[in-house]
C-alpha cells in the first residue's frame, strides 16, 4: 500500500513490462518468443490478469538488458491523484538545497 491506498502491482508490473516493450519497439510476438512464452499469456501478463513468475521475470529483464527490480519500479504509473500525493510526500522531505533543485526542475515544465 502507498499512501494507505491498495495498488493491483499486477497491473502495474504488466503496464511496466509493455512500457519498456514500447521503449524496445518489439510486438508482443516478437518479445513472446524472446522470453519463449504464448503471446497470449504475455498479453495477459501486461493487463495484469496474470503475474509472472520468477524465472520468466528474469528472462524479460534480460530481454530488456534491466535488473528485475527495474521492472518493480511502477510508482509513476500510478493513478494521477496518488502521484500528487506521492510526490507532496516526497517533497517534504527534502532539504532547503534539494527543494530549491525540484523547484526549478519542475517550474521549467509548467512555463
Amino acid at each position: 500500500m502507498i499512501n494507505n491506498v491498495e495498488i493491483d502491482v499486477k497491473k502495474l508490473v504488466g503496464k511496466r513490462i509493455r512500457e519498456y516493450r514500447q521503449k524496445h519497439k518489439m510486438s508482443q510476438e516478437t518479445l513472446s518468443e524472446i522470453i519463449e512464452i504464448d503471446s497470449k499469456h504475455l498479453s495477459n501478463i501486461e493487463l495484469g490478469k496474470n503475474m509472472p513468475n520468477p524465472q520468466l521475470l528474469l528472462r524479460i529483464a534480460r530481454a530488456f538488458g534491466v535488473e528485475i527490480k527495474e521492472l518493480f519500479e511502477i510508482c509513476h504509473l500510478l493513478p494521477d491523484e496518488e502521484l500528487k500525493k506521492e510526490t507532496l510526500c516526497l517533497i517534504e522531505n527534502l532539504s532547503g538545497e534539494q527543494l530549491k533543485c525540484a523547484y526549478k526542475y519542475i517550474k521549467s515544465f509548467v512555463l
